[in-house]
């Protein structure tokens, strides 16, 4: 068998690499293997730690497009809620209108009720309203996610601008501890950086699962409002139609 074929390695010809080239062959070819070793690590721990800080640029923004579609869950809570305490309000003006079409019915019923104080009004019944104010969860997972806000913002230049120019941070942000790193300190600071990104990408993941869970929560929360409401639409209808008959008797 040749010399060829025994150095032969089927993977340097991989076309899915980026622009990778394998080691030169002839004289010198172990210093200059090594050295396109060293060369090699080095360009895929930068690429690592460039696509480690735009999945946290992504985590960012989509928690920031979780907390505006929260508080745009929160609003439609305060109108639906609104709207429940405007249908019992006409369900009870109806009633109250239903109680002196029974009295205009009698002539004398109608000359006891003139002589008679007016009835205080009675304040319409929430039937079980939830106060207005989103869910615990939900307001929970807003004020944790903006509270990071700042944070984000000063720690991570990526995070303004989605580039990879930003530099490479030199302390040791990461809990692991630095003997584990390699001793070159390019090399080692490329580490540090993807620690340190993965830990806040885990610490955002946490807080999207949270905005998630709250929504959830919310949304089921606002679905028991509107079917309430539905109730009460349908027997204000009812309520309307027959007063409307009542009146045709006059």
């Amino acid at each position: 068998m040749s010399a060829f074929a025994k150095s032969y390695n089927p993977f340097d010809d991989d076309g899915d690499d980026e622009g990778a080239r394998g080691p030169p062959d002839g004289s010198g070819a172990p210093a200059d293997r090594q050295l396109y070793l060293r060369q090699e690590v080095m360009r895929r721990a930068e690429a690592t730690a460039a696509s480690s800080g735009r999945s946290l640029a992504l985590v960012y923004e989509s928690e920031k497009i979780g907390v505006a579609a929260s508080e745009e869950l929160v609003r439609q809570r305060g109108v639906l809620e609104h709207t429940e305490k405007m249908v019992d309000k006409m369900d009870q003006d109806l009633k109250t209108s239903q109680k002196h079409i029974n009295s205009i019915k009698s002539v004398f019923g109608g000359l006891v009720n003139y002589f008679k104080p007016k009835p205080a009004e009675v304040p319409p019944q929430q039937n079980g309203t939830l106060p207005s104010q989103p869910s615990s969860r939900l307001k929970e997972a807003i004020s944790t996610s903006k509270e990071q806000d700042a944070a984000y913002q000063a720690s991570h230049p990526n995070l303004r601008k989605l580039n990879d120019s930003d530099p490479i941070p030199s302390g040791t942000g990461s809990a692991v501890s630095s003997e584990v790193y390699p001793k070159n300190a390019q090399l080692r600071a490329y580490h540090q950086k993807i620690d340190n990104n993965l830990d806040e990408l885990s610490l955002g993941l946490g807080r999207l699962k949270g905005i998630a869970l709250g929504m959830q929560t919310e949304i089921e929360e606002q679905d028991d409002i509107l079917d309430r409401l539905t109730n009460k639409v349908e027997n204000l209808d009812v309520n309307i139609k027959s007063t409307e008959r009542k009146v045709r008797q006059l």
